[in-house]
């Protein structure tokens, strides 16, 4: 992954999403399912936090919809605020 100089790899964080906590870390995986029946999940590979201090994620992705192949695709990086407006559903082990 690149980063700048002032990126700071995390092991794992804790974020505020609603009234909860969230505890994040590499291996966490979170999903959704679209409006056309798509369920995307994704994996979190990494934590760490912008030279301004912004928490981001970098995850891989994999789609699954009734009778069409499975696709996998990544990494993808997001801001953890906007991860986690995308993917409101943490996945249980």
């Amino acid at each position: 992954m690149l980063q700048s100089s002032g990126s700071r790899r995390l092991t794992s964080i804790f974020f505020q999403r609603g009234h909860s906590m969230e505890y994040v870390r590499a291996g966490c995986t979170f999903r959704r399912v679209r409006k056309d029946q798509m369920v995307e999940t994704a994996e979190i590979k990494s934590v760490y936090s912008d030279p301004a201090g912004v928490p981001h994620v970098k995850f891989d992705i994999e789609m699954r919809k009734p009778h069409w192949p499975t696709y996998k695709e990544g990494p993808r990086i997001l801001s953890l605020p906007v991860f986690f407006q995308n993917y409101d559903e943490r996945v249980i082990d």
